[in-house]
């Protein structure tokens, strides 16, 4: 009787571990550096709030990486690029000479950092 049970369950997960290995994206790491996360670019607050309502971020996290490793500010953020590259943006938000930098994408409290404009970068209120 057992063997009839363990048999089925052992195909499900056969089946399923190789149904998800087809899935899985390689990660491309497309910034490294040694300065804190919050100076690849200026804070935007709107960004920021569509971003926690899930309207406005990377289409697949993980997909493209900025990795900071300095004592100060270390991160990884996930990133997406104004011309669409990794961006999920129904309502348009996103420029063609922007970059978008996403800390805690995914969550309530998605932060979003914008390089390629004019401003400086401001160090995060929660820091």
């Amino acid at each position: 009787m057992q063997r009839r049970l363990i048999l089925p369950l052992l195909a499900a997960v056969a089946l399923g571990a190789g149904a998800g290995a087809g899935t899985a994206r390689a990660t491309q790491i497309v910034l490294t550096s040694k300065a804190p996360y919050w100076t690849v670019g200026e804070r935007d607050n709107e960004l920021s709030r569509a971003c926690s309502l899930s309207d406005f971020g990377p289409t697949r996290l993980g997909e493209l990486i900025a990795r900071f490793t300095g004592p100060d500010g270390p991160a990884l953020l996930d990133v997406a690029k104004g011309s669409g590259r990794n961006l999920h943006d129904p309502k348009h938000r996103g420029k063609p000479n922007e970059d978008y930098f996403f800390r805690n994408a995914g969550t309530t409290s998605c932060e979003v950092l914008v390089g390629g404009r004019g401003g400086g970068a401001v160090r995060p209120s929660s820091r």
